[in-house]
């Protein structure tokens, strides 16, 4: 189990331990645990030594690639306190940090309760082996769950005081420990027997299954971050964290592999399963070391994790990113002892001692820290697959597959292990990571090089791609002069890409100084405002703004160039300046002919400010022919699915001037409409009457009226505006004029 022996807080590290004693004596004492004494030989009892060594061998690759993992972020940034936390939190972001860090320190709190319930068990099973009437009398009175309480007890006061205690006695129960290991493994090699081991090949008929042995096994493969979680007190973590890690998981990998095999060579099933610290005991040169050993590996764990568990939340305290969890930054003493912390995880450990036996906490304890090693991995491919050129980890081993591989085989185990506890655990893990999700840190992550190298990727792939109508979506720029002055065209706008496309404010303005650098200054002044009011207005898009010298307007080139491949804007919208305005008037009328120039689909809102809880009830088309239609018709589409617009009604009208006319026109837009998918109402109306006073009577009580320009309506804008709105657009509502440059197709 991953527990930490490190005291030394951020601002008071001292960095003094080397690769032995600062990251391989640690894993190893986490790994060699209560597992190897107390359930082993009951995994090799169950499922037999093959599926038992499958087991290991699955286990020991997981925390093999997640090592690598932790190894590439380790040799790639500077490490201080806060151990995988810290590490994670500075390569992904806080939500990844956070959601990591969290999962660590519940899984290191129920540790706590794991090892001293594997130590009680230990303890019991020398005057009451299990099956005893002494042992049913135990278990009656829960007398095991109260001595593990006055141990958890007895180690929180150990740990109130400090650290110095655990880390002056971890060579001594190291020494302890590979003595034991050295007892069991030679008298095992001793008491081999063919065919024992051959009767011990193949699962119990009653087996628990692969899987159910397997969660009870895990626990043995993890312990991986404990010299991570030293990472303040290492001389050279970037060095140290691999290398002694990966030594530790080999060096006890070999132990575990041959310790399976003599338990299947040695011992009987019925004995490993009922017993197998007995049988453990059994195959051991001496025995009582094993006592020895098994109490020492549960001490010195649980001790760990105790130490362990507080300290990381003691540094997710001091990053201030989660509000409860900000008064347990505060720490005590010289060497900045985290006791609010600790006071959390006794809680949490007594409470696991009274929920569960060593099998069941094992199984909860395997799926946090699946879930752990799932999000390291899965941190270590974000850095590595964003190919961001700060990316130099000095590991030559790791690669993202290896990354990938391993996110991907925790997933699967906790999916096998147990799918309801699997989902529940990735619930937790998800709603921490969502409550973090677009927090500010002060600091740098990957996060944005990740998102650089994907976004990367799509525009190249989009650059290859044909362009079809099915396909079409507004890349929707809205042009002003004053974001802030016209906040209703950018509702507009907002309105009309409604999350389907891509939308932009670009703000042209001039400054009186042609210094570049002033301009610049004010460039960057007026582009925070742009974001600002999307902010505020929950807006989701671009904001730009180009500050030109006086007198100066290089429209045709602003536009041209504002784009990244293909994905350049395709609908440009404008809106009309007032009845006074004569300047605006004529630099609208310039810039609208500017778009048609250029092939794009121009959009032009005429109409007075509306607030946010305006009516917004019904939406006239006003159908004038297939080009112009489909970009109506679909904009139409795109407003009333909007949040603002999600009731409205939309109608599509079109006027004749004869009844066969009105017969085929219904027919035609009825069939237009069934092909094309739309719910929308056609009405087709029949009337001598001048066109303009036929819109104004039909549209003067709707919402948003859409009507087309012809093309030599776009060309002569200046004059058409001054037509139009003598005759027709003074009398309706909001008003879209709309020029489509035929690349949209309604029954595509």
């Amino acid at each position: 189990m991953s527990g930490t022996l490190s005291t030394t807080d951020a601002g008071n590290a001292q960095a003094r331990f080397g690769t032995f004693a600062g990251v391989f004596t640690p894993c190893v004492l986490t790994i060699l645990g209560v597992i190897m004494f107390m359930r082993s030989g009951y995994v090799v009892g169950e499922v037999g030594v093959w599926q038992a060594l499958i087991i290991l061998a699955a286990s020991k690759t997981i925390t093999t690639l997640t090592t690598l993992s932790l190894s590439a972020i380790a040799t790639n940034t500077e490490i201080r306190t806060g151990g995988v936390y810290y590490m994670i939190s500075r390569t992904l972001g806080p939500d990844f940090g956070g959601t990591v860090g969290l999962t660590l320190f519940v899984s290191q709190a129920i540790s706590i309760a794991f090892y001293v319930i594997g130590f009680t068990e230990a303890l019991f099973g020398l005057f009451a082996p299990q099956g005893s009437e002494l042992a049913v009398t135990v278990e009656a009175w829960r007398l095991p769950q109260f001595v593990s309480t006055a141990v958890i007890l007895g180690l929180f006061f150990v740990t109130f005081k400090g650290a110095d205690l655990a880390l002056k006695t971890q060579f001594y129960i190291l020494v302890i420990l590979l003595a034991s290991c050295a007892a069991f493994l030679a008298g095992g090699a001793l008491s081999f027997d063919g065919d024992r081991f051959a009767a011990n090949a193949g699962a119990a008929p009653d087996s628990i299954g692969f899987w159910a042995a397997f969660a009870i096994f895990f626990p043995a493969a993890t312990g991986i971050t404990a010299g991570a979680n030293m990472s303040g007190d290492l001389k050279d973590p970037g060095r140290s964290i691999p290398n002694g890690t990966l030594a530790a998981i080999a060096f006890t990998g070999l132990i575990y592999l041959f310790q399976l095999v003599f338990l299947a060579g040695s011992q009987g099933r019925d004995r490993l399963i009922a017993d197998p610290f007995g049988a453990l005991q059994d195959m051991s040169l001496f025995g009582p070391l094993m006592v020895l050993g098994v109490f020492a590996a549960t001490l010195s764990s649980a001790l760990g994790s105790f130490l362990g568990a507080p300290r990381i939340l003691q540094a997710m305290g001091q990053d201030g990113l989660i509000r409860p969890l900000r008064p347990f930054a505060k720490g005590h003493g010289p060497e900045n002892e985290p006791r609010r912390a600790t006071v959390l995880s006794l809680f949490i450990a007594v409470a696991i001692v009274w929920a569960g036996g060593l099998n069941a906490v094992a199984e909860v304890i395997s799926m946090f820290f699946l879930i752990a090693y799932g999000m390291i991995n899965l941190s270590a491919f974000v850095e590595a697959r964003g190919g961001n050129p700060s990316f130099r980890p000095r590991i030559r081993l790791f690669g993202w597959p290896a990354a990938l591989t391993g996110a991907i085989g925790c997933a699967i185990a906790m999916v096998k292990i147990n799918e309801t506890y699997a989902l529940v655990a990735m619930a937790i893990a998800g709603a921490i990571y969502l409550y973090l999700r677009g927090q500010e840190a002060h600091w740098a992550d990957a996060t944005r090089g990740y998102i650089f190298s994907r976004t990367r990727e799509n525009l190249l792939a989009l650059e290859r791609s044909k362009p079809d109508p099915k396909n079409w979506r507004p890349v929707l720029a809205v042009v002003t002069e004053d974001a802030l002055r016209d906040r209703t065209l950018v509702r507009t706008g907002a309105w009309l890409e409604c999350g389907r496309g891509l939308f932009s404010v670009l703000e042209i303005s001039h400054y009186a100084d042609r210094d570049v650098a002033a301009r610049a200054a004010v460039r960057a002044e007026r582009t925070e405002h742009i974001k600002a009011l999307l902010h505020e207005n929950g807006i989701v898009g671009f904001a730009d703004a180009v500050v030109c010298p006086p007198d100066e307007e290089p429209l045709d080139v602003i536009v041209q160039a504002y784009s990244i491949g293909s994905l350049r804007p395709n609908t440009v919208l404008v809106g009309l300046p007032g009845r006074s305005d004569e300047a605006g008037r004529m630099r609208t009328a310039r810039r609208v002919e500017t778009f048609g120039a250029l092939d794009l689909n121009v959009v032009i809102h005429h109409g007075p400010p509306t607030g946010p809880d305006a009516r917004r009830g019904r939406i006239d088309v006003w159908w004038g022919g297939q080009k112009n239609g489909s970009l109506l018709a679909l904009l139409a589409y795109l407003v009333s699915q909007h949040a603002d617009w999600r009731n409205a009604r939309i109608r599509m009208l079109q006027v004749v001037r004869s009844a066969d006319e009105h017969i085929v026109a219904e027919h035609r837009l009825a069939r237009l409409v069934e092909a094309a998918r739309l719910s929308v109402e056609v009405e087709v109306i029949l009337s001598q009457e001048p066109i303009a006073d036929l819109i104004a009577q039909t549209s003067g009580s709707s919402d948003l009226v859409l009507l087309g320009m012809a093309d030599k309506d776009v060309v002569g804008f200046s004059a058409y505006l001054a037509d139009a709105r003598a005759s027709l657009l003074d009398r309706l509502p909001t008003t879209l004029l709309v020029a489509s440059n035929g690349e949209t197709d309604l029954l595509a």
